[in-house]
């Protein structure tokens, strides 16, 4: 698809056809997150990623996504409560170009019938006859070349050495699964507008893995986690403020303190020691 060919004739469409202003708002959110997918036919998008692209409701967005499914503009795949819905978009551009394609195909039978009658014989000679022109010119260059040796070596002189294939973090994460693929498109977007990226393959692993680790294999999370970030514009990702503690650690207590305990240094417990000493020798 071509992004701004298919915007173009979304609205020439919009001429002969009704949409409610919530359903074009929909098309444009589903249409920027196909695209930031590479086009994928089919796409799994979380409800909150919808909520954060158009400043609409879920109920609104419901209604929207069916309104351009009765359309055919998108198909939808709704796989139940807990997982995300799947859309496809419908190209405008490849409705056009099948539709022109059948008009021409009908109009050019009639009249391919009459010319191929005619034409087959002189196609017929001149084939035989490019063949072997064709052919004379093939020997003629081959005999040049293995009679000149300093021809023989002009292409291995020219040949280049091939350079290692450059990382590229959208090809990168078209390869993974929904609903992640969408999540790491997203948070690598955001990190370009802050002039950073990962360089390599195991640095995006490594940020897909800690996604995983800190949102428990949840995508709801993990979505939570990203607008977390963008919101307070941070440059790495870290687990929700309002998370639980850890499994097995209680509220209040950290690293075997004691609630309203205060830390003292090593020093300072030294120098207690030696003043309670001095108070008991004192006493005796």
């Amino acid at each position: 698809m071509n992004y701004l060919a298919e915007i173009k004739l979304f609205y020439d469409w919009l001429e002969t056809h009704r949409l409610a202003p919530s359903s074009i708002t929909l098309w444009h959110a589903l249409m920027y997150t196909v695209n930031r997918s590479g086009w994928a036919e089919q796409v799994c998008i979380p409800i909150s990623v919808l909520e954060s692209r158009t400043q609409m409701t879920r109920s609104t967005i419901y209604r929207s996504r069916e309104q351009l499914a009765s359309q055919g503009l998108v198909q939808i795949e709704v796989r139940g409560s807990s997982q995300s819905a799947i859309y496809s978009m419908r190209s405008l551009e490849g409705m056009l170009v099948s539709q022109c394609a059948s008009e021409f195909v009908s109009q050019n039978e009639t009249q391919s019938g009459t010319q191929n009658g005619t034409q087959t014989g002189e196609s017929t000679a001149s084939a035989s006859q490019n063949e072997t022109q064709n052919g004379n010119i093939y020997k003629l260059n081959s005999d040049s070349v293995s009679n000149n040796p300093s021809k023989r070596g002009i292409k291995s002189k020219r040949e280049k050495p091939t350079k290692e294939k450059k990382f590229v973090l959208e090809e990168w994460a078209k390869t993974q699964e929904s609903p992640w693929r969408e999540l790491m498109l997203v948070w690598f977007d955001y990190k370009r507008t802050r002039k950073e990226s990962y360089r390599s393959e195991m640095g995006a692993k490594k940020c897909l893995s800690m996604l995983r680790n800190l949102s428990g294999g949840n995508a709801d999370v993990a979505q939570r986690i990203i607008d977390q970030s963008m919101a307070n514009n941070w440059a790495g990702l870290f687990a929700l403020k309002d998370a639980p503690p850890p499994r097995g650690q209680p509220i209040g207590r950290q690293h075997g303190q004691r609630v309203g305990q205060i830390i003292q240094s090593e020093d300072e417990q030294k120098r207690q020691r030696y003043i309670e000493r001095l108070k008991n020798a004192g006493k005796k």
